[in-house]
């Protein structure tokens, strides 16, 4: 029975409603409400978020290493469904989207005007935590966060076979059948707020990124049709993903962007001051695992810089909306393979990966800045980020290729990422969702489009995307709490089953 389970679907798309129109109508009265309220999460109640992240880092190694870890998803003679390659390239488009593009080439500008730990402006301390921090955001936690809720959704779709695939539903061995009630609908319905509001930011992020790039290629300026023409273009692509499902949707266009991302990586470190990328990216690598507990933990109560708390506690809040989301896409492409090498694979190839972009994309900006062949800092501040990157790699041999590569990238990347969320909301929105079966089409590309049509009815209205980027981190509180109901859950479940 694949049925549409309308007390989850009809409620979540109201609760869309309800929050896009008042912003839509009165973005600037919304976002000073909802800003309020992420000033006092982070300011009042930073620690919780901070605690949530030491605990799924330690929670996911645990489980790795421990009996839970040898676990397989499926039974003893099931291999996996996907091949590495394939597995992992689905994962990390997923889990990061066309951010990690944007950020990799120009976060480490805020840590080097702003450096943390007590560096100094503009010191060769500044330039060493501005290259490692953003590999700290981007690295083991953040995709410990994002894998936790997988060891119970895998767990009981793979070895409980039970056919359904509901972040409510993996709660169930610790709130018991409340989950067939309101509680659960409710459960379902927090997890699909806030993964609209993630998508939407990397939308918002991603969109002008590919729009800034394409209009520098043809030699055009940026207008308002440019920008309706790349958003139809990614909304075709990851539309037409999502009616042709897991395997030969996602699957395929997470191969294509991997490859397109290497191509684009080995070029600039090439191109570049190779020797730099390496030196800066294997210190900024020994910064991370020396000071990693420190980063941790570390939220300033004496110096109150705040930096902590709108960058390290945004992150994790950031990462802990997309978290129930992420476990489930996870969980459902890793049939065949143990609980360890879920976690580690997910955990180890999507942190490869950003390394990757930040050592090369950031620390080839960070060469320029030092160097004095370009103000990084200064064209941030004027032109604003999508520019910025676009100019960094305008001191290329072959800037032209390299900027059109880019935006390729960026626009395949925001297809993948929407068209993995469409695919795990249409599987929320159904009763049940069968071993090797997508969900149905039509509800696919309904969440599809949804996804799409909200961010863009923003972008034409001029309202900001903040807002509900913002709204998404409010929503990260409670959903961090039912993530870690599912990870009691998943104790609880292999225990009474007695796999351990």
């Amino acid at each position: 029975m694949n049925k549409v389970d309308k007390k989850v679907f009809i409620p979540a798309y109201l609760v869309l409603l309800l929050v896009s129109l008042p912003i839509i109508i009165n973005p600037e009265g919304s976002e000073k409400a909802i800003s309020i309220i992420q000033t006092f999460l982070i300011t009042k109640l930073g620690f919780l978020y901070s605690w949530y992240g030491i605990f799924a880092f330690i929670f996911v190694g645990f489980i790795a290493f421990s009996k839970y870890g040898k676990i397989k998803l499926g039974d003893q003679d099931d291999k996996p469904e996907f091949k590495t390659f394939s597995w992992a390239a689905m994962l990390f488009c997923a889990g990061i989207g066309a951010g990690v593009i944007y950020w990799g080439a120009i976060e480490w500008v805020y840590y080097y005007q702003t450096p943390p730990l007590g560096a100094e402006v503009g010191s060769w301390q500044a330039a060493e935590t501005a290259a490692a921090y953003g590999i700290f955001h981007w690295g083991p936690a953040a995709w410990a966060i994002y894998s936790v809720a997988a060891c119970a959704v895998g767990y009981l779709y793979y070895v409980r076979k039970t056919p359904v695939l509901k972040i409510s539903e993996a709660c169930r061995a610790v709130l018991g059948n409340s989950v067939d009630g309101i509680l659960g609908k409710i459960i379902d319905i927090a997890f699909m707020f806030g993964l609209l509001g993630a998508t939407a930011t990397s939308l918002g992020i991603g969109a002008p990124l590919a729009t800034s790039g394409l209009a520098r290629v043809l030699g055009i300026e940026v207008t308002l049709p440019f920008e309706l023409l790349i958003i139809a273009i990614i909304t075709g692509i990851f539309a037409t993903s999502a009616f042709l499902g897991l395997k030969k949707g996602i699957k395929v266009l997470s191969d294509i962007n991997v490859w397109l991302t290497f191509v684009l990586v080995i070029f600039v470190f090439v191109a570049g001051n190779t020797v730099f990328m390496l030196n800066m990216g294997s210190t900024a690598v020994g910064r991370v695992m020396q000071q990693f507990p420190q980063m941790m933990t570390w939220l300033d109560p004496a110096g109150e810089s705040m930096f902590p708390q709108w960058w390290t506690v945004f992150y994790w809040a950031w990462w802990g909306a997309y978290a129930p989301f992420m476990g489930m896409f996870i969980a459902k492409i890793s049939k065949g393979r143990t609980i360890k090498n879920m976690l580690l694979g997910a955990i180890g190839f999507g942190t490869a990966g950003c390394v990757m972009f930040f050592s090369v994309l950031g620390n080839y900006g960070l060469d320029l800045q030092l160097k004095g062949e370009m103000d990084v800092v200064a064209s941030l501040a004027e032109l604003g980020g999508p520019e910025t990157v676009i100019q960094i790699f305008e001191n290329l041999p072959g800037s032209t290729f390299v900027i059109l590569i880019i935006a390729v990238i960026s626009i395949v990347f925001m297809a993948t990422t929407f068209d993995s969320a469409s695919y795990v909301l249409a599987a929320v929105s159904q009763y049940e969702l069968k071993q090797n079966e997508d969900p149905q089409r039509w509800l696919r590309l309904l969440w599809a489009f949804s996804l799409a049509l909200v961010p863009i009815g923003f972008m034409l209205m001029g309202s900001p995307l903040s807002v509900l980027q913002t709204a998404s981190i409010v929503a990260a509180l409670p959903v961090s709490v039912i993530v870690i109901i599912t990870a009691i859950s998943f104790i609880k479940m292999a225990k009474e089953d007695k796999r351990v």
